[in-house]
């Protein structure tokens, strides 16, 4: 069974990433405006630009909520010199070993209840906690990126996930798309080429 020192754990948890989201939204926005104006894009090969960037593609790690994203050429390929990771005074703090520690809290000693029933109770409601973060990590992240968009009048389309989904978050339409759908739309030939 969760404690109640476990679920005011999560409390205390989610409400300071949400204070923290709150917090970070200029800057994360500022950032954003700079990586739609072609800032931070490295091109070595003097034959690539930003304007030739037909999409931007955005991940987040599951664990600490890091982001990352690169631009798509016409082909499909990276345009680009790589990645770029965006800077972490521009997201929410998270600690990634708060599952441990929540589940180190699980029962009760004097509890007499089924470990395994025990134990699945406490991981659902870890589920459920990360499941929220990461649903409101989701809509904080697309306003500030749809208000970046039209601050600066961008209209890249851009895509959003978790790392190793597949599909993403159209910004424009706010739906989800496979990476099969996205691929075929663009007229890559997979999704995943480099």
């Amino acid at each position: 069974m969760l404690t109640t020192q476990a679920e005011q754990l999560m409390q205390q948890y989610k409400t300071q990433f949400m204070q923290d989201c709150a917090e970070r939204a200029p800057k994360l926005t500022a950032f954003i405006q700079e990586i739609l104006q072609g800032r931070h894009w490295g091109f070595s090969d003097e034959n690539e630009s930003f304007d030739q960037a037909v999409a931007l593609i955005m991940e987040y790690e599951y664990q600490d909520f890091s982001v990352y994203g690169w631009l798509r050429n016409p082909n499909g390929g990276y345009l680009g010199d790589g990645i770029i990771d965006f800077p972490k005074e521009c997201l929410p703090k998270f600690d990634a070993d708060v599952e441990d520690e929540i589940y180190g809290l699980e029962q009760d000693k004097n509890e007499e209840e089924d470990d395994e029933d025990a134990e699945e109770e406490v991981w659902d409601a870890v589920d459920d906690f990360y499941s929220g973060l990461h649903e409101y990590f989701g809509r904080w992240f697309a306003g500030c990126f749809r208000t970046a968009a039209q601050n600066t009048a961008s209209t890249l389309p851009a895509y959003f996930s978790v790392h190793d989904t597949n599909s993403y978050t159209n910004f424009a339409t706010m739906q989800e798309e496979l990476c099969d759908n996205i691929a075929q739309k663009f007229g890559w030939v997979s999704f995943w080429q480099d």
